[in-house]
């Protein structure tokens, strides 16, 4: 399998959990941890309506499931994320020394969906992955559309 088809199969799994949250309530947010064998070693999806907690986003819970289960060393492990990591989500997975990140959709995608009921900060990955001491590898716009689409069904009526 080459890079491309395993960002497309890991990438599809994390938008399987995101479909799955929304339908559970939660906001349309997928990830997966998948080590350096391409096993996936912890997953996570939104839980900040059910945990009354708004920093259970999926990254964040990923990333911590996985240095319970590996340790607090991620190194050569790849996050993948339906919508491109908020600045606190890119934080957790560089703090834990996480390799690649794989994103779909951009935050900026999601605000324009929505038109701005997304909350977040839209600080793109590129910018905080400059900021940092050592980069990660960013791999963004891996099924884009498809891990836009939820957001697109929680716009009212008439909207587009």
């Amino acid at each position: 399998m080459t890079n491309s088809e395993a960002d497309e199969h890991f990438m599809q799994r994390a938008l399987a959990i995101a479909v799955a949250a929304q339908k559970d309530g939660e906001p349309p947010f997928g990830a997966l941890i998948v080590d350096e064998r391409g096993l996936i070693v912890a997953e996570a999806s939104d839980e900040v309506a059910q945990g009354r907690d708004l920093t259970l986003h999926a990254e964040v819970t990923a990333v911590r499931r996985a240095c319970q289960r590996l340790g607090t060393q991620l190194t050569g492990s790849t996050l993948y994320t339906t919508v491109e990591p908020c600045p606190m989500c890119f934080t957790a997975a560089w703090l834990a020394h996480v390799s690649r990140i794989v994103y779909g959709a951009t935050m900026e995608a999601v605000f324009e969906t929505t038109d701005g009921e997304q909350r977040e900060l839209r600080v793109p990955a590129s910018v905080l992955n400059a900021l940092a001491p050592q980069p990660l590898i960013l791999n963004g716009g891996v099924l884009a559309l498809q891990c836009l689409r939820p957001f697109a069904r929680n716009l009212p009526t008439g909207a587009t």
